[in-house]
């Protein structure tokens, strides 16, 4: 079983801001294909391809989307849950 890993963000504006829904779309597609190029990706969810690299290095630095050797993207979790607390 892998460990579980927490992300924390300040609030539910940043949370929404990080997963937008074109981020969200892309999370989808990329799960659904395995490890992509983000050319193909790009191709794909049919979005310029400088968006979805900025998409995509945004989401690695948050440990959403795995880089492997090849450069190929992926999405290393099965499960994405948010809580938020007042």
């Amino acid at each position: 079983m892998k460990p579980l890993q927490v992300l924390t963000l300040e609030d539910l504006p940043a949370l929404l801001k990080c997963l937008s829904p074109a981020r969200t779309r892309l999370l989808q597609e990329l799960r659904k294909a395995g490890p992509i190029s983000i050319y193909e990706l790009s191709k794909r969810l049919e979005r310029n391809y400088k968006n979805v690299h900025t998409d995509v290095v945004q989401l690695a630095s948050l440990g959403l989307i795995d880089r492997g050797a090849e450069g190929l993207a992926s999405v290393p979790w099965e499960v994405l849950r948010a809580e938020l607390s007042f």
